[in-house]
């Protein structure tokens, strides 16, 4: 009896071992896909290419309506604060989350020469191609800073 408690027990741990194993994976893979997507972003911006750099990133996925006015008025917003803000300085990654191989949602601090931005892409995996779901941004980062600066104080 002893023995046969034994191997259900362990069975029960490599089969948790392996869940866990294929979760890492997912994550892995729904990574690999979404940083090159992000880094080519801030690429584009840092070369003064952020029309560009919208238009691909929304691009990526052909559900977003290109004539829609919310995506004009994102684009419009989106060239503003490049035009208005001055120089793109540096980004740096706040938050990183993913929901197994399913969703992931990216926070960065983004500066420019006058003022910073939050920065929020959420990218979707419908189980054959990881695109982006939402785009967001805004300068009221309170709360991810708090949370961020949470690591660096006591």
């Amino acid at each position: 009896m002893k023995n046969m408690m034994l191997q259900f027990f362990l069975l029960l741990t490599l089969c948790s071992c392996a869940q866990q194993l294929k979760k890492d994976n997912n994550s892995k893979y729904l990574v690999s896909q979404i940083q090159p997507v992000i880094d080519g972003f801030f690429e584009n911006i840092q070369k003064d290419k952020y029309q560009f750099a919208i238009d691909e990133l929304l691009n990526k996925n052909e559900n977003i309506d290109s004539k829609d006015s919310l995506t004009i008025s994102l684009k419009k917003k989106f060239i503003g604060i490049n035009e208005s803000s001055g120089k793109f300085m540096s980004k740096r990654l706040l938050r990183s989350k993913q929901l197994d191989d399913d969703l992931g949602v990216y926070t960065y601090l983004v500066k420019y020469e006058k003022k910073f931005y939050r920065f929020v892409f959420v990218f979707y995996n419908n189980g054959n191609i990881v695109k982006i779901y939402r785009f967001s941004f805004d300068d009221v980062i309170d709360i991810e800073l708090e949370e961020a600066l949470k690591l660096y104080v006591n």
